[in-house]
């Protein structure tokens, strides 16, 4: 090998390493937009408005307005392919929220992504909303994903046709 090889081959070596850091740094840019782009935005077509709350110590329930909270709570009903606001103002005294779910307990399966702010409650006097998709039709539940909260009456049914 002559000494005019040698820088050559160093220089390859360099720039393929170069190359390859490259590569790997569009790679981890487009990833990186890719999870932080916003999630497209769902236009509602139905919105619902819901009140939480305890009904007594042992009961509690979901209501269309702070004086009429009832377990279970009323009946929602939708099509699939509804793009659904719900609305929940917390009018109890202790934290509360809103899913749907394949059972009336936590134990089953959260529907649509349909939970307000997972595992974030929200508190007494507070408000809080998701927009989801309906996408399966069928006899569910919406419930309050509080621990415990389901078993004290917190749930209520959602009929959803095709």
């Amino acid at each position: 090998m002559t000494s005019s090889e040698q820088p050559r081959k160093k220089s390859r070596k360099g720039s393929v390493a170069t190359a390859v850091v490259l590569v790997l740094i569009v790679l981890a840019s487009i990833y990186y937009y890719s999870i932080n782009q916003p999630k497209a935005e769902l236009t509602p077509n139905v919105t619902v408005t819901l009140y939480a709350g305890e009904i007594n110590t042992n009961l509690y329930g979901f209501g269309y307005s702070a004086t009429s909270i009832t377990s279970p709570g009323p009946t929602l009903t939708f099509k699939v392919g509804d793009v659904v606001e719900v609305t929940l103002h917390n009018a109890g005294t202790f934290p509360h929220s809103f899913e749907i779910n394949t059972q009336n307990t936590t134990k089953g399966q959260v529907l649509f992504n349909s939970e307000i702010n997972p595992g974030v409650y929200i508190q007494s006097g507070q408000t809080g909303s998701i927009v989801f998709k309906v996408t399966e039709a069928g006899d569910f539940y919406y419930l309050c994903p509080v621990p415990g909260h389901a078993e004290l009456g917190m749930w209520g049914p959602v009929k959803i046709t095709s």
